[in-house]
């Protein structure tokens, strides 16, 4: 397989992963708490971690399947209505 079509796989896996997990958390998730839950936390100790979840989460708040709630510093992630079933 082409390393470009693997990575497209991959990053589709991602996506579908981080969704059915927000499935079943109707009132959302924290970046920290998508990264820790599905494995994905970096093994990083400096300040910026979880850039993959982090990243993979933007891509889908940009293509209007998550909404972001903003309370204070902390950003709830959550699946917006149209894209619940």
């Amino acid at each position: 397989m082409d390393p470009r079509d693997q990575a497209a796989r991959a990053l589709t896996e991602l996506k579908s992963a981080i969704i059915a997990f927000l499935r079943l958390r109707p009132g959302g998730a924290g970046n920290s708490e998508i990264a820790r839950e599905l494995g994905l936390e970096s093994d990083f100790h400096g300040k910026q971690k979880n850039y993959l979840s982090w990243s993979v989460i933007g891509l889908l708040v940009n293509d209007g399947i998550l909404s972001a709630t903003h309370k204070g510093r902390r950003v709830t992630y959550s699946i917006r209505e149209k894209n619940r079933e």
